[in-house]
């Protein structure tokens, strides 16, 4: 038997009845996540500018995201609750980058095993509120090898040129947090494709990805090497 919610929004309806395309929350159906990675899921939202029937206008004071569960009625399957402008997250590995617009991004940190779910967004308005019902189903997968893809099918590449790296797996890795390293430092860059132009000599070196700060899920080097306008390699210091 489902525990008792006592929330007093348990006692509202879940949210306006049927398709009323203003009311909308849109995630992707499925989303794939390496075990130990940090991972953003793409989420947006829409509502009426007023009530219908009280005219009254909407402002969002609230946002939920819990993990299996119809409509977030049961805190204690939230994993973020929060107020106003107070966000309140009720696990700590969970993010809310989003705002009370339109954005309902969530990103979990440090990803396990254990989060593979399903996940709903659910906001409430001054008026009304909605729940996005359909959700999306987090998989969570170990043990996937990660590689340095290039644009380029040789590892030298004339100096002025330009290349792009993209880390990749099994799992899309289109939200995924990615940290990028040439011989070992770290760059500023960040994401699952390292854009590299211009080339010239300090751009010569091995490259790898990582989908955490541990080290774990780090790829295997992809060597670059940049060469002069005549064909000779730049020195490599």
């Amino acid at each position: 038997n489902r525990a008792p919610c006592c929330d007093p929004d348990c006692l509202l309806p879940p949210g306006p009845l049927g398709a009323d395309p203003d009311w909308h929350v849109e995630y992707p159906d499925s989303f794939c996540v390496v075990e130990g990675s940090t991972a953003t899921i793409p989420c947006s939202f829409t509502h009426p500018k007023v009530h219908k029937e009280t005219g009254a206008v909407h402002k969002v004071n609230r946002v939920v995201w819990c993990r299996d569960h119809e409509f977030c009625l049961d805190p204690k399957a939230n994993v973020f609750n929060g107020y106003d402008n107070t966000k309140v997250r009720a696990n700590s590995r969970f993010l809310y980058p989003g705002d009370l617009v339109s954005d309902c991004t969530l990103k979990i940190i440090k990803t396990v095993k254990q989060d593979a779910a399903t996940y709903r967004f659910r906001f409430k308005t001054n008026a009304d509120k909605y729940t996005g019902a359909k959700g999306v189903r987090v998989n969570v997968t170990d043990g996937e090898v990660v590689k340095v893809r290039s644009s380029v099918t040789d590892h030298v590449v004339k100096e002025g040129g330009q290349v792009t790296l993209t880390c990749t797996s099994a799992c899309s890795f289109h939200q995924l947090d990615v940290l990028w390293y040439r011989n070992g430092h770290a760059l500023s860059e960040t994401g699952p494709a390292l854009h590299l132009s211009n080339l010239t000599n300090n751009n010569t070196g091995n490259y790898t990805c990582s989908l955490d700060s541990s080290g774990q899920k780090t790829s295997v080097p992809w060597s670059l090497v940049v060469l002069e306008d005549e064909g000779e390699p730049l020195c490599v210091h």
